[in-house]
C-alpha cells in the first residue's frame, strides 16, 4: 500500500511517529467557469472555495500512523510529502 507522509512527530527520545495519508488518484472535477453574469461568478467562487477546503481537510487528516526507531528514520531520510510503500505481513 502506498502512503504519503503528512506529519512527523518525535514520540520520545528513541522513536518517531509518521502520520500517513493513503495515496489514491482522486479525479476531482472542477466546475467550468461561467463568468457571463455576477451570479454565476459568485456561484463559481463558492464552488472553488468548497473544493479548496475539502483538499485542505484531506491534507490535514491521516489514514494511518507508524512508529520507527529514530536511527532507522535518519537512515531512510524521510520528509513530509514523501511517498512510502508499506507492506503488512504476519509475524511468526
Amino acid at each position: 500500500m502506498k502512503f504519503k507522509i503528512v506529519r512527523i512527530d518525535l514520540k520520545d527520545d528513541k522513536n518517531v511517529v509518521l502520520y500517513l495519508k493513503s495515496v489514491q488518484k482522486s479525479g476531482g472535477i472542477l466546475p467550468k467557469a461561467n463568468l457571463s453574469n455576477p451570479a454565476s461568478l459568485i456561484e463559481f467562487s463558492m464552488q472553488m472555495g468548497m473544493a479548496m477546503s475539502k483538499k485542505l481537510e484531506e491534507l490535514t487528516s491521516f489514514d494511518a500512523f507508524i512508529t520507527l526507531e529514530f536511527e532507522q528514520y535518519e537512515i531512510l531520510d524521510l520528509k513530509v510529502g514523501d511517498i512510502v510503500e508499506i507492506e503488512i505481513k504476519h509475524a511468526e
